[in-house]
């Protein structure tokens, strides 16, 4: 585009004729054709006293061809108390493919879900907080999505039916209907996605913005301050996924060493180390023991009771959702109690995790999400060793037992998307001021990922939170007060107003584990 301008340019200082010009400045209007935002009903109901204004972001899929498809982006502003012109707070959602906007079962308000009004309070005393969905997942239109989503009874029983073979059926016939459709899946990426934030801040008439993003939400700020670093005011990056790491190399090394941690932890504690004084051993063999013969669990869920089967690959997925939501501490307690036969805490995380992602209940591990899809495949599966990760997966035991559940090895080839270019791979290198958060037991997107990205962003500060896991501002009110404070006066150098380094507190989950009825 840009060296369309130029062309106009150079064809404006040689002074062609009237008619030619009026020709040339048509072509590079259409060239640059305006995003739209326009006004609908709101379907929230924000709580006493609180506001909300709601639209539909109007943009082309492909940039370069601006009368081809549209793409119709959902969008809510949280407005402020105050109207005092601060820069708002955009916030950049995970996945890639989730979809904050709408609700996770039918008739529900996405917003009181995810409570955001409680969560932005600080924030919007004098800042907007506006969330924008992402291109191709739900609350966009198209939708890439696959098959039906988890938000119905009959939807959630159709899907645990699903075997593999079906799984790769449904995936080849989707991806021929979105051909069908003349859907171009090369402009659903991550760059894609950080020009639809410049876009909604253009349509918005802002000039600054500030960018909350999560998980995925952070590769995708990243990538809006590589491409638009004028427009980011300050950034706050929580669960750090830069573009120069791929997040499927090395998973089992990962995920060993979030389990390493914990016993490092456990045996630095006195309490844990007189109760669990093997506590690796116990772990191990806990897992080797369900994937010879499974833990059988009813889970007490919306839908009804579900009888599940734990084998070794679902048991470490419990526990590594217990990491991820900041409760590793209760880890121990939970191998513990059921080695002796003891199955309540298990139950009621393995419930947790199946009400919040699924994954216990299907025949097999599933991804129906066409967005994810389309830039994971692109962006990561593209350039995995995949002999490098098998032999990493074999080495590492019990702990290589996710990654070794994953499909996208085998279904990447069916969803057909070129890889991403080397350029985009490459460190984000801006001198917005960032502020990078990241939680020890997060092995989805472990510290040293955060360290990696701060490296290469000059004007930032990488916090470490010793007990969390992923998404810490959730987590732990300090991560939360230093967002707040950050967006506030984005400065680095300025001192956390609050300690990261709490340990584990193994005491208070032995007493939970005590108490559970």
């Amino acid at each position: 585009m840009w060296h369309n301008m130029a062309m106009v340019r150079l064809w404006l200082q040689g002074g062609l004729a009237g008619g030619l010009l009026a020709a040339l400045l048509v072509l590079a209007g259409s060239v640059f054709a305006a995003p739209r935002l326009e006004r609908e009903r709101c379907t929230f109901k924000p709580p006493r006293g609180d506001r909300i204004e709601c639209f539909t972001l109007i943009v082309p899929e492909n940039r370069e061809q601006p009368d081809g498809r549209e793409v119709r982006l959902k969008v809510a502003v949280l407005k402020a108390k105050r109207t005092a012109g601060a820069e708002p707070m955009f916030y950049l959602s995970g996945g890639p493919g989730d979809a904050p906007l709408v609700a996770s079962s039918p008739g529900a308000d996405a917003l009181a879900e995810g409570d955001w009004w409680n969560e932005t309070a600080v924030i919007r005393r004098r800042r907007d907080v506006v969330v924008v969905s992402q291109r191709g997942a739900g609350g966009t239109t198209p939708n890439l999505d696959c098959f039906d989503p988890r938000t119905t009874d009959p939807a959630k029983a159709r899907r645990r039916a699903v075997t593999e073979q079906q799984e790769r059926d449904i995936l080849v016939r989707c991806r021929a209907g979105l051909d069908k459709r003349k859907i171009d899946l090369s402009m659903y990426t991550t760059p894609a996605l950080a020009d639809d934030v410049a876009d909604l801040a253009s349509a918005m008439s802002l000039g600054k913005i500030n960018i909350y993003g999560v998980s995925y939400g952070t590769r995708w700020g990243l990538e809006v301050m590589r491409r638009h670093p004028e427009l980011v005011r300050a950034a706050v990056l929580d669960g750090v996924y830069p573009p120069e790491v791929n997040g499927e190399q090395n998973e089992p090394e990962i995920v060993r060493q979030a389990f390493e941690q914990l016993y490092a932890e456990c045996a630095a504690d006195p309490l844990c180390r007189e109760r669990h004084p093997g506590l690796r051993g116990a772990v191990e063999s806990t897992i080797d023991a369900a994937e010879q013969k499974p833990v059988e669990l009813t889970l007490q869920l919306e839908d009804g009771p579900q009888p599940v089967r734990l084998d070794g690959p679902k048991l470490l997925m419990v526990l590594l959702h217990m990491m991820r939501e900041g409760e590793a501490a209760l880890i121990p307690e939970s191998v513990a109690t059921l080695q002796r036969g003891d199955i309540r805490l298990l139950k009621m995380f393995a419930e947790d995790l199946e009400s919040s992602d699924g994954g216990l209940l299907e025949q097999n591990a599933q991804q129906f999400d066409g967005l994810y899809n389309s830039i994971e495949c692109r962006e990561t599966w593209a350039t995995v060793d995949r002999a490098a990760r098998r032999k990493m997966i074999e080495a590492n035991g019990v702990y290589g037992f996710n990654a070794r559940t994953s499909k996208s090895p085998a279904f990447c080839p069916v969803w057909r998307v070129p890889a991403a270019p080397a350029a985009e791979r490459q460190p984000v290198k801006v001198a917005v001021p960032t502020l990078l958060l990241s939680g020890t037991f997060d092995w989805l997107t472990p510290p040293a990922w955060g360290r990696e990205a701060a490296r290469h962003l000059p004007s930032s500060r990488h916090v470490v939170f010793r007990a969390q896991g992923h998404g810490v501002v959730i987590q732990d009110p300090c991560a939360a007060r230093l967002r707040d404070a950050f967006i506030e006066e984005p400065d680095p150098k300025r001192a956390p107003a609050c300690r990261s380094d709490t340990p584990l507190n193994f005491a208070a989950a032995y007493e939970r584990a005590r108490n559970l009825p």
